[in-house]
């Protein structure tokens, strides 16, 4: 499989995760401490949507390193704009580091999401003990926690902007490829302050975004932008 090849399919691989995470998350109330509230923490959907989050925050930076690698040996056989390719791999390298602290910040809050939140509630079930529940906020707010998080998803931001000028800078077809993506990205911190509709239609954003730059991704023995 040529770079270009898997370098798609990480994109499209990326996309997919961050849709699954919304979609298989299960979505309890979480305004009262409840024994659905309980359940929906310990079952197996729970690790599952969650793995798929963390699938899709580390497939980010392979993808964005292959994109940098084919914008890098973008030569002549790719129609006279190897120049201006060449200048989009060096914004990609800003985002590629941008995007792998990121998301190594990320993916430690949602292992305590997956791993710590499932434990205390299996506590609480086992125990009857509703009110356990309670650690739950207790440990999604610790404060190293809530700012390696947010630390994490504005460098994922910030990565996003800087592909979506990479691309336009590379003239990719179309320039704008890497822009809903970026929205995606840049969203990423806003949209889990909302409910499971608006976390829905932010994944399909992010897939979408992801399938995009995707389909925008030529070898250097492809045919490149047009001059």
């Amino acid at each position: 499989m040529t770079t270009a090849r898997w370098t798609r399919v990480a994109f499209v691989a990326a996309g997919l995760s961050f849709l699954l995470f919304p979609l298989l998350r299960p979505w309890p109330d979480e305004t009262a401490a409840t024994t659905e509230l309980a359940t929906a923490f310990a079952s197996d959907r729970w690790v599952v949507a969650h793995l798929c989050g963390i699938l899709g925050l580390a497939l980010l930076a392979p993808a964005l390193l292959g994109l940098r690698t084919v914008l890098a040996q973008a030569g002549p056989a790719d129609g006279g704009g190897g120049a201006a390719y060449r200048a989009g791999a060096g914004t990609v390298t800003w985002a590629l580091v941008t995007a792998w602290v990121g998301a190594g910040c990320a993916a430690l809050y949602f292992g305590a999401e997956i791993f710590g939140i499932r434990t205390i509630a299996e506590a609480a079930l086992r125990d009857d003990d509703l009110g356990l529940l309670a650690d739950v906020e207790v440990l999604r707010m610790q404060p190293w926690a809530v700012t390696l998080f947010a630390a994490g998803l504005l460098l994922l931001a910030a990565a996003g902007v800087l592909l979506a000028v990479a691309l336009w800078r590379s003239g990719a077809r179309p320039r704008w490829a890497g822009v809903p993506l970026a929205i995606g990205l840049v969203l990423l911190l806003p949209q889990f302050f909302g409910g499971p509709e608006v976390r829905i239609t932010h994944g399909f954003l992010v897939a979408a975004g992801c399938v995009l730059v995707a389909l925008s991704v030529r070898g250097s023995s492809e045919p490149g932008p047009s001059r």
